[in-house]
């Protein structure tokens, strides 16, 4: 019986479900998930972060934040780059992009298509400097990963992105 290499991706995480769930009820849903713009997106998923983990929310609720989270901010914003890297490339690939998102009504997943990128010269650079930044080793992002084979994944999938994007310039 052979199994199937996992899939290595930001998008397919529980980090990247989550960010796509605060992009479709901060960003998406009152453009009828007609367009993605980038710009915005960042601007969107880093402000969610730093309100997540901010030193407010440790007042309210302490257990909701430890103060050692904040070392982590460039690992997430990171995250959020390249996940939106992904998003950005599978567009390229394809013309669009999927977005499956939860609809609570129904409790159950309702999916998207995406067939408008906003995209500007700044994004494109804000997201290759995300994607050069996780190839160094000791990047949390790549030592998350302890089986050899998914660092080794991992890394093409990065390389990959950062192929398809650097054509975009």
């Amino acid at each position: 019986m052979t199994t199937m290499a996992k899939t290595i991706s930001m998008k397919a995480t529980a980090f990247g479900q989550d960010m796509l769930e605060v992009l479709a009820e901060r960003q998406l849903e009152k453009v009828s998930f007609r367009e993605l713009d980038i710009s915005h997106s960042i601007l969107t998923l880093k402000g969610y972060l730093v309100k997540k983990l901010s030193h407010v929310n440790w007042n309210i609720d302490p257990g909701l934040c430890q103060p050692e989270l904040r070392y982590l901010y460039p690992v997430y914003f990171d995250s959020v780059r390249i996940l939106l890297a992904e998003c950005v490339a599978e567009f390229f690939q394809t013309g669009r992009v999927y977005m499956a998102v939860l609809d609570p009504y129904r409790m159950e997943y309702v999916e998207h298509e995406i067939r408008l990128l906003v995209l500007t010269p700044e994004d494109i650079f804000s997201l290759l400097r995300a994607l050069h930044n996780v190839q160094n080793p000791a990047h949390d992002l790549i030592s998350r990963w302890k089986d050899p084979a998914d660092r080794e994944r991992w890394m093409e999938h990065i390389q990959k992105l950062h192929q398809t994007i650097s054509q975009l310039q």
